[in-house]
């Protein structure tokens, strides 16, 4: 038996009217989301080419950067990282007489100021904790060739560093009268003085548990040249060679005001000429006319002393 839909009317395809509407919103709505999708896609490669790819290259230049830099040059050895150029001359020149300085070291040059040098000697000492400071000795490990007289004809350039990483040092500068004139606490250095002063040593502390430590150091010796010019008015290098044919210091010698005299507690040059020369005779703290700078040197500190000296 067959049965017939009643409710459609002749010719007209089964579902009625709304099944061609609900096909199209279908595919309508297939459409929109695929434009959904497809933006979507867009975007997040847009986002990728972006941030990620180009964050990329900028990490990979910067990486690229930082291995090129780290890449010697062919002048530079493997393991060595390029010094700045020291200037040895000018810290000399610039220095203070009398004076203990940080690092950078100057190198021992021929010639500065109005010295050349002479002679050149290494050593080691040792200082211990609690103990007074070890000085520096000669080349034959004889005594510093220091004396409290002529002060300046010899310049000495004293370079040092404590063996020991882990001890500081107290590098001091005494002059003849057991006076220290410079003291600085550091581990390495450099020292410039005259040759009225003896470098010296001593423990000062440590970050471990040495109680002892080792300095090695570097001495050269200056001299004044031939070729020099006078130290000026009042210094014994323009006096007659009959007083005793002492030398002064130069003035390249002297610090910012001070000479070698004042730094070793002695009072300065004055010249003689002039009103000062008429109250010299009575004033035992002042160069006498016609006096010397070795004899008015050596009265000054068997004065102060008390005690008679050999000059």
């Amino acid at each position: 038996m067959t049965f017939q839909n009643t409710n459609n009317r002749p010719g007209e395809p089964s579902g009625g009217e709304d099944a061609p509407r609900r096909a199209t919103s279908g595919q309508a709505r297939t459409i929109i989301a695929l434009l959904i999708v497809l933006i979507l896609v867009v975007v997040a490669i847009g986002a990728w080419l972006i941030w990620g790819r180009g964050g990329s290259d900028r990490s990979d230049r910067g990486a690229l950067t930082g291995a090129t830099s780290a890449v010697p040059s062919e002048d530079q050895a493997p393991g060595q990282e390029e010094q700045p150029e020291i200037d040895s001359v000018a810290l000399l020149e610039n220095a203070g007489v009398q004076s203990v300085n940080p690092a950078p070291v100057p190198e021992a040059v021929d010639a500065w100021g109005d010295y050349v040098k002479n002679r050149s000697w290494s050593g080691t000492l040792r200082v211990f904790e609690g103990q007074d400071a070890t000085p520096v000795t000669d080349d034959d490990h004889s005594r510093f060739p220091a004396t409290m007289n002529h002060c300046g004809v010899a310049m000495y350039l004293v370079t040092f560093r404590s063996v020991n990483e882990d001890v500081l040092l107290d590098a001091q500068l005494l002059n003849a009268a057991n006076s220290i004139d410079a003291s600085e606490t550091m581990s390495d250095g450099w020292m410039l003085t005259t040759n009225c002063d003896t470098p010296q040593f001593r423990f000062n502390s440590s970050t471990g548990i040495s109680n002892l430590g080792d300095v090695a150091y570097d001495v050269t010796e200056y001299r004044q040249s031939s070729v020099a010019g006078p130290a000026g008015p009042g210094s014994a290098d323009s006096a007659p060679a009959g007083d005793g044919g002492s030398s002064a210091s130069p003035e390249g010698s002297r610090s910012a005001g001070t000479d070698s005299g004042a730094a070793n507690g002695a009072p300065n040059d004055r010249d003689a000429a002039g009103p000062e020369a008429a109250g010299a005779d009575s004033d035992p703290d002042r160069q006498r006319p016609g006096e010397s700078r070795s004899d008015y040197t050596c009265r000054y500190w068997q004065q102060i002393m008390d005690s008679p000296l050999e000059c």
